[in-house]
């Protein structure tokens, strides 16, 4: 479905026009504050600019180009990565049941949405129950992969679909800088992503959600954590027998060359590696050196690494504390069959009566 005009509920001066993708698709708004490709520029060059005993940390969103995105997909169809079968078992579980929760005329934002096929069992389930004037918005860092996940929704009776192009940060300037913000509005962060965040960055990320919910208009976010604690089925998850991980991982460091406009680093003479780390219950990405090499005016040495991120499993009673910390209250909890994957619907806690 093409729409010619914003939804009802407009964007206030970050965007001028809809991106027109075409009479099959839906219309994707660029709510980007600059672009994405000169912001990545900027982190890779300060990356480098660290002491020279610091580790250095590579920008996670290299990961996720169009050739990234579609990589990942591949990644969430395979036999051992657990989460997203997870996750689809919940959402079947609980689709009608979040189907009732929500109003007509309610907005769903999901951050990060890659490959709605998720998604779609809760879309399916408010049409299913008849609930009318439903906007949903898809975020996502790649332009192409939302007009081509977009092209591909089902056709549903009550239900507006639309893109939104930018990153979580723009996601959060769009959603506070609405006009007339009147309809309820539910943030959905599925595929456990939030444990790709330091933990400082997660407790972070949880606020500045809080900080766009309206208790008095009922909104509400819906975030889905990894509580898995098998180390063997972790490491199973991401180091697959057919190589798509180490395609995807190795996928940034080729992202990186494009972004930056020439070889920044040689493809040679990095692999993409990974470990356990038991005492802090994730999963460690990062890249090792197999021979001398060198990136920008930083020299490595065979065997030295660069750091890209983890997939961290969080405790049940850490989650807890994350959600009070960041002025969120559980509305609900929905547990897959082996109680290591959980959904929750999160409303923003009443504020503390002043003494």
């Amino acid at each position: 479905m093409h729409v010619d005009t914003y939804p009802r509920t407009a964007v206030k001066s970050l965007v001028s026009e809809p991106i027109d993708t075409g009479p099959e698709t839906s219309t994707i708004l660029d709510i980007r504050q600059e672009k994405i490709e000169i912001s990545l520029q900027t982190t890779i060059c300060g990356m480098l600019n660290v002491g020279e005993r610091a580790p250095i940390q590579m920008p996670f969103e290299l990961l996720y180009n169009a050739k990234g995105l579609q990589l990942f997909e591949e990644i969430t169809y395979l036999e051992d990565y657990y989460p997203t079968g997870n996750e689809l078992e919940l959402l079947q579980n609980s689709a009608s049941q979040l189907a009732h929760s929500l109003s007509d005329g309610s907005i769903i934002v999901e951050l990060g949405s890659g490959n709605l096929r998720k998604v779609d069992l809760l879309l399916s389930a408010l049409d299913r129950a008849g609930k009318r004037d439903i906007r949903y918005f898809a975020l996502d860092l790649d332009h192409g992969e939302l007009v081509r996940t977009l092209s591909n929704v089902p056709k549903y009776q009550h239900i507006s679909c639309y893109g939104l192009w930018g990153s979580y940060t723009d996601g959060f300037h769009w959603l506070q800088n609405m006009d007339q913000r009147v309809d309820p509005i539910t943030v959905l962060f599925l595929g456990s992503s939030i444990g790709n965040f330091s933990r400082s960055d997660c407790c972070n990320f949880m606020k500045d959600v809080s900080q766009t919910l309206r208790p008095e208009k009922g909104d509400a976010f819906l975030v889905a954590f990894d509580h898995c604690n098998d180390p063997e089925k972790v490491w199973k998850a991401y180091h697959d027998p057919h190589g798509v991980h180490e395609r995807f991982l190795m996928n940034a460091l080729h992202n990186a060359n494009a972004v930056m406009g020439y070889q920044f680093f040689d493809l040679e003479a990095w692999r993409a590696d990974g470990e356990i780390d038991r005492k802090h219950s994730c999963h460690l990405l990062f890249y090792r050196a197999i021979k001398n090499t060198s990136v920008g005016d930083r020299s490595f040495k065979q065997g030295e690494g660069l750091n890209l991120g983890h997939n961290i499993k969080y405790p049940r009673d850490e989650v807890q504390r994350i959600f009070h910390g960041a002025g969120l209250q559980q509305a609900a909890r929905w547990d897959n069959s082996t109680q290591d994957y959980a959904l929750y619907q999160l409303t923003k806690s009443a504020p503390s009566p002043v003494l």
